[in-house]
């Protein structure tokens, strides 16, 4: 099958599938590792796979993609405005017309190349320009643009969240990555949403696991954030890691992400209010990095107040780390499963018992082994990505949801018995 995949796609994920000198290449759409992912798995099964992202740095106001190849794959770099409103060039910016451009550019390539369908992961510029090609299509949504604009209320969010209301309006063949981001966003679509979940790759899910927890309180606590603001919720976090300490004062947290490294809001926050002992600010890394540093790692704290799926958490117990997360928030007790405590994560006195918590071997080795089978026989690429391909089939033969019920199995039915 040819399969189209519109997405955020870095070029540093896909290259290794791609012919030629890749350093000369846009740098494409960065955030979402997964994809590159699921199309590995894709193409691995024998599958043809065009993919269709946005990149800056391209020329404006043309509206040709620039094209890079390799064998059995062909990746898009549609251009992308730099501003969300303020004029650039000549030019408004994306947010002022709701991505016309960057939307005109990815449905004129999708009807150029003619995937035999298209998956389009979120429901904004991508999802819309998939509708707007007139090819079969999956749309899959990655967050609730609802709960988006609530914790960042702002003109860009509002026509982003108009944007999936349109999407999600028209959609006929949609899914979510968690049973909570389907519920949060049934209400917005007629078409039946089916949950699969975001897949992890085989050098997590296949690798073997040999933790050894520590026994003399040099506990390592991992933290993944990306922004100082509500919804990520980090200062709770760093107060019970500080409470935490003075019954543990060799336990080290480490923090990743935008806004955590040396010098940036958190340091200067936890300096501020003398909670930095203990703390390194490590910040961004490259995704790999990150990952050697998870498993380095002996327990992840994940004080998020919402998340859709919470890609950081699966990655970790994939890697036998067990996660404190909120019991509150969103899909995390979903995708934690027993592979972890879940607490109120806006109590810094409950992250610090559920810390203390974890020092207790047989509790940790218990959320260790559950962890690991939590994430690897439920969110592999290979179980993801058998229930995507029933989805491609079903609307490429342009199947009823009753007639795909009669007729071949349920594409999630692997996933029902998911809690």
């Amino acid at each position: 099958m040819h399969i189209g995949i519109a997405a955020p796609i870095a070029t540093e994920y896909v290259k290794h599938l791609l012919d030629g000198d890749t350093t000369r290449l846009p740098n494409g759409y960065g955030g979402a590792p997964l994809i590159g992912t699921l199309i590995d798995e894709l193409i691995r099964r024998g599958h043809r796979v065009t993919a269709f992202t946005t990149s800056g740095g391209l020329p404006l106001p043309k509206h040709d993609c620039h094209i890079a190849k390799g064998p059995n794959f062909t990746l898009y770099y549609a251009p992308v405005r730099p501003r969300a409103f303020f004029p650039v060039g000549g030019f408004l910016g994306r947010g002022a017309d709701a991505f016309r451009h960057e939307r005109l550019a990815l449905t004129r390539a999708m009807q150029e190349a003619r995937p035999d369908v298209i998956h389009a992961h979120w429901t904004y510029e991508f999802g819309l320009a998939a509708l707007a090609s007139g090819l079969p299509h999956v749309v899959t949504c990655h967050d609730a643009p609802q709960a988006v604009l609530r914790y960042m209320p702002n003109l860009y969010r509002l026509v982003r969240y108009y944007m999936a209301r349109q999407c999600l309006a028209r959609a006929s063949c949609v899914t979510a990555v968690s049973p909570y981001l389907k519920n949060a966003v049934q209400k917005f679509t007629a078409a039946p949403i089916h949950v699969i979940p975001n897949p992890l790759p085989p050098d997590l899910t296949d690798r073997p696991i040999s933790r050894k927890p520590s026994t003399s309180g040099e506990v390592v606590v991992a933290m993944v954030a990306n922004g100082w603001g509500k919804l990520k919720n980090p200062m709770p976090a760093i107060q019970g890691f500080a409470r935490m300490r003075k019954t543990y004062p060799q336990a080290r947290l480490r923090l990743f992400g935008v806004d955590f490294g040396s010098g940036e809001a958190a340091q200067r926050w936890a300096i501020a209010h003398g909670v930095g002992d203990g703390i390194e600010f490590v910040g961004r890394l490259p995704h790999a990095e990150l990952l050697k540093q998870i498993a380095e790692a002996d327990v992840m704290l994940h004080p998020s107040l919402e998340e859709t799926f919470g890609v950081s958490i699966a990655e970790a117990m994939a890697l036998g780390v067990p996660v404190i997360g909120g019991a509150r928030s969103g899909a995390v007790p979903w995708v934690v499963g027993e592979g972890g405590v879940l607490v109120d994560v806006r109590d810094p006195v409950a992250i610090e018992s559920a810390l203390i918590g974890m020092m207790d071997l047989p509790i940790y080795k218990k959320c260790c082994e559950a962890a690991i089978l939590r994430a690897r026989e439920d969110f592999s690429v290979a179980k993801v990505a058998d229930a995507y391909e029933r989805h491609y089939c079903a609307v490429v033969e342009n199947l009823s949801g009753v007639e795909k019920t009669q007729k071949r199995p349920d594409p999630v039915s692997t996933y029902a018995g998911m809690k």
